[in-house]
């Protein structure tokens, strides 16, 4: 009798890891979905066609990626530099629809010095992540000599720019299979639990 209630009392704990378990896989599954739905989705990137004029981005959240095509670029002078006060990226900007929209295109490796020359882009491809930095636009209406709000009105300029590197897109989609890896494992080792009770 007493060996009896013993296979019993664990036959009950490996049910309730199970359950944690299958709990645990179902949390992971659930905040995967609300990140793609409420937070960033790298698996889904708009696309625009920058040749059409009645073409817009519908979605500029921060962190949204767009898939830009047929744009013309200006090159404006501006570019960005990093720690080691080497040139990373040179500042384009472009239209989509009625819209100018800043463009960040990465530096060549091996860029020493930033090309008063630098040309402009024809009809160019890319993919960016929309971004919140108007560093560029402050400098742009400090030439001027007009404040930054004044300038957006001025050029129909977005408050955003668009990043076509140094996006987080590649960590995001890291981040969504590790948690499905998370929530698979889960799964399974809830079900294996199950065949040994």
């Amino acid at each position: 009798m007493e060996k009896q209630m013993t296979e019993s009392c664990t036959g009950t704990g490996m049910r309730v890891i199970q359950y944690m378990l299958y709990g645990c896989g179902m949390l992971v599954l659930c905040l995967m979905i609300a990140g793609l739905i409420f937070w960033r989705n790298p698996f889904m990137v708009q696309k625009v066609d920058a040749s059409d004029e009645a073409a817009s981005i519908r979605r500029t959240q921060i962190g949204d990626y767009v898939q830009v095509e047929h744009m013309d670029l200006r090159f404006t002078g501006f570019y960005t530099v990093n720690g080691k006060q080497e040139i990373c990226g040179y500042y384009y900007i472009g239209k989509i629809g009625e819209t100018s929209w800043f463009v960040e295109i990465p530096a060549r490796k091996g860029d020493t010095g930033l090309s008063q020359t630098m040309t402009d882009l024809k009809d160019t491809k890319f993919t960016a992540q929309i971004a919140k930095d108007l560093s560029v636009v402050d400098n742009a209406a400090d030439r001027e000599g007009i404040t930054k709000e004044s300038y957006i009105e001025k050029y129909s300029l977005s408050d955003k720019v668009l990043m076509t590197y140094a996006t987080d897109r590649e960590r995001d989609i890291l981040y969504y299979a590790i948690a499905l890896c998370a929530a698979v494992g889960c799964f399974v080792s809830g079900r294996l639990l199950t065949r040994k009770c």
